[in-house]
């Protein structure tokens, strides 16, 4: 099938071919579908991401920073403890901002930081209010990021798979 998405009976389009007339506009917008895009010069970007079991009682953290045209030029994949997954993009996103700014060869460059995670960028950027349990992960978080005019911006999941992947490889 050519257009699985176009909804459409072999006899309503024959009855009145004027249906198909829309079709280039909706092959349109389902091609347009988000995609890594490089930061621009000066800056670098890590995509982070924190993953769990289901019952929670392991969880690993993956990143990766990139370069303007892409390169990757630094990678994490840690195991951590048990917890609630919301605890594991935390802990993603402070060990990225930490081995980012703890890297001599980095010091020239601003940083972007995405993550699929919108939940920690409300609490991260004080739109939504945060649990009393999670205030030191997100204040670490927010002091790093606010000290180094660090851009941190939510990306859908399907930008996020190499953190994400790297990520499920540090829960073993």
């Amino acid at each position: 099938m050519k257009f699985p998405y176009f909804l459409c009976s072999v006899e309503d389009l024959i009855s009145d071919p004027s249906i198909g007339n829309g079709l280039g506009a909706f092959k349109k917008r389902i091609l347009k579908q988000k995609v890594w895009e490089a930061p621009p010069i000066g800056f670098l970007k890590l995509n982070a991401d924190g993953a769990m079991v289901s019952n929670g009682s392991k969880g690993g953290i993956g990143g990766i920073v990139c370069n303007n045209l892409g390169v990757c030029l630094d990678t994490f994949s840690i195991p951590i403890g048990p917890g609630p997954p919301i605890m594991a993009e935390f802990e993603a996103i402070n060990h990225g901002l930490r081995t980012f700014f703890a890297n001599r060869g980095f010091k020239k460059f601003r940083l972007v930081v995405e993550t699929d995670c919108s939940i920690a960028i409300d609490w991260i950027s004080n739109s939504a209010p945060c649990p009393a349990a999670f205030e030191h992960w997100v204040r670490s978080c927010r002091e790093i990021i606010v000290s180094f005019s660090v851009v941190l911006r939510h990306v859908p999941r399907n930008i996020n798979l190499v953190a994400d992947s790297l990520a499920t490889e540090g829960i073993g």
